[in-house]
């Protein structure tokens, strides 16, 4: 999904907003206009995204694999799921969602509140959009788009592979090879099942790969990347950010640790779901989203208080002035350091502007 806006991204670390913004006024005011048409465009798109996970689950069979008869690990019993699908759905859409929320809530009543001329307006036939509202659209929208790619990878592979589940036989019952095994070398493709609940005989063969376990990594490798971002300044406590993607990752574990534990799936199963989730997240987060590329890190305050605080680049000649006058002070790090804009010259070292820096927060 092309978002139909652009929010402000870092350029070598210059400040973002209108004041960091290269072209006239009339191309800035056509940048900030939100045209309908691209909002509708953006909905069509994730529907036709969405059309094949309708029609995998509503008209697809899943692919009929046969099965030895003495295959131990497809006689588990059957259990009811600890993490039921609707409970997955509803935790993975509501955490991911509440957290971008009161992110976004966060930085604008916190964090930019002394900053607001630094940031873009946007218009909607000639009325006035709140960026939080355009920000919440970008992110959640991109965070939608990525949970059905990765739906859709999911039903791809379970219906093309139709792996059996770990309770397969106490579902199906099959009328070959279930009460008696004769033949253990036999592999058996012609059977049918005689068990009475079709739409869970209908689950029995969609094992490969996790859906849960996809799908809940996903939810917790882009709402990690996101919250690593966005969040650019230390929380209240430097630990409050990383509990909670430690969280996040613990959860996913759990939801996808059950799943074998449950009899739903096997174990390489589960690993392929983890990864698979893990791969699409990182990707939609980093590349698509972009969300490091979308930070917008605010300098603002009077000059005398904060200066220009600029994020230079390494280089090898220490101490040598570049970029128009902010100062490279380490070879090995990338460093944020001080400039009076009025001489350009540096009156704080890194380390110096670094802590001064974060403990606006």
């Amino acid at each position: 999904m092309e978002c139909f806006f652009e929010l402000e991204k870092e350029d070598d670390g210059c400040r973002l907003g209108l004041e960091s913004e290269q072209g006239n006024k009339e191309e800035m005011s056509d940048n900030n206009t939100i045209r309908l048409s691209r909002v509708c465009c953006d909905f069509l798109v994730l529907t036709l995204i969405a059309i094949p996970l309708y029609i995998f689950h509503e008209f697809v069979p899943p692919y009929k694999r046969g099965f030895y008869c003495d295959d131990e690990t497809i006689r588990y019993p059957f259990r009811s799921s600890t993490v039921s699908r609707q409970m997955l759905i509803v935790i993975g859409l509501l955490i991911p969602i509440i957290l971008i929320l009161a992110t976004e809530l966060f930085r604008t009543l916190a964090w930019e509140k002394k900053c607001e001329q630094q940031f873009k307006t946007y218009q909607v036939r000639n009325h006035s959009v709140h960026r939080l509202i355009v920000r919440l659209y970008c992110f959640i929208g991109y965070f939608f788009v990525g949970v059905c790619f990765n739906q859709l990878m999911v039903d791809i592979a379970k219906y093309t592979i139709g792996r059996q589940r770990p309770h397969f036989m106490d579902i199906c019952k099959p009328d070959k090879g279930f009460s008696t095994c004769p033949n253990p070398d036999e592999y058996i493709t012609e059977f049918t099942c005689t068990g009475a609940d079709k739409k869970l005989i209908h689950e029995a063969q969609l094992s490969f790969y996790s859906g849960h376990a996809a799908f809940s990594f996903y939810a917790a490798w882009f709402t990690s990347l996101y919250l690593q971002a966005r969040l650019f300044r230390p929380l209240f406590s430097r630990l409050l950010l990383p509990v909670i993607q430690f969280l996040l990752f613990g959860g996913a574990a759990y939801v996808a640790l059950t799943r074998i534990s449950d009899y739903k799936h096997h174990w390489s199963d589960v690993l392929v779901g983890a990864i698979m989730g893990s791969a699409i997240g990182i990707f939609v987060a980093v590349f698509v989203a972009e969300v490091f590329k979308r930070r917008e890190i605010p300098t603002c305050g009077p000059a005398n208080e904060f200066g220009l605080i600029r994020v230079d680049r390494q280089d090898h000649n220490n101490g040598i002035p570049t970029n128009g006058g902010s100062t490279v002070v380490s070879t090995q790090h990338v460093v944020v350091s001080e400039v009076d804009p009025a001489n350009q010259r540096l009156v704080k070292s890194a380390d110096e502007a670094r802590r001064d820096f974060f403990q606006q927060a």
